[in-house]
C-alpha cells in the first residue's frame, strides 16, 4: 500500500517542470525537466524529505492542508 500523499508542489521554469509530491513516510517525489532537448524531460526521482532544498520543504508546507501543516514541519525538522 503507497502512503498517504500530504502535499503536492507544481511549479515551472519557464516550460520546465519542477514538481514535488511529499508522502506522510517522509519520502519525497520529484518529477522534473533538467533541459528542453531529447531525454531531458519527465524525469523522477525519489528522495528523503531532509534532502530536498529549503525552498522545495516552504513550498511543500505552503501546500499542505491546515490538519497536515504539523507533520510536515516534523518531517522537514522546520
Amino acid at each position: 500500500m503507497q502512503p498517504r500523499i500530504i502535499a503536492v508542489s507544481h511549479k515551472m521554469n519557464g516550460d520546465l517542470d519542477d514538481d514535488y509530491t511529499l508522502y506522510e513516510d517522509g519520502s519525497v517525489l520529484h518529477e522534473y525537466d533538467r533541459h528542453r532537448y531529447p531525454g531531458g524531460y519527465n524525469l523522477k526521482e525519489t528522495l528523503e524529505a531532509k534532502n530536498i532544498m529549503d525552498s522545495a520543504k516552504e513550498r511543500l508546507l505552503y501546500e499542505s492542508s491546515e490538519e497536515d501543516k504539523e507533520l510536515v514541519k516534523e518531517l522537514f525538522g522546520l
